[in-house]
């Protein structure tokens, strides 16, 4: 953020974009495919992974970086990888 000369704040876009991102609900959770491209938020960032299966109630995502499989119950956690 920056204060401009005529006092009004200035956001950086990449710190809207992710406000927005977490005003979205965190139920009901997206369909996702199986093999889909995802990206993760775990406590240190965003892991990319793969859908394994997806319910209503949470997806499972394996994340060969980490090997191990995770169940995403929040809609806000997880995103499609848009860099391929």
């Amino acid at each position: 953020m920056r204060i401009l000369k005529d006092g009004t704040a200035k956001y950086k876009a990449s710190a809207l974009k992710a406000a927005e991102w977490y005003q979205q609900d965190p139920l009901p959770m997206r369909v996702m495919r199986k093999q889909t491209s995802v990206k993760v938020f775990m406590g240190a960032g965003w892991e990319k992974g793969t859908v394994v299966e997806w319910r209503a109630n949470g997806t499972t995502v394996y994340l060969p970086r980490k090997k191990q499989t995770v169940t995403v119950r929040d809609n806000r956690n997880i995103k499609e990888d848009s860099s391929k």
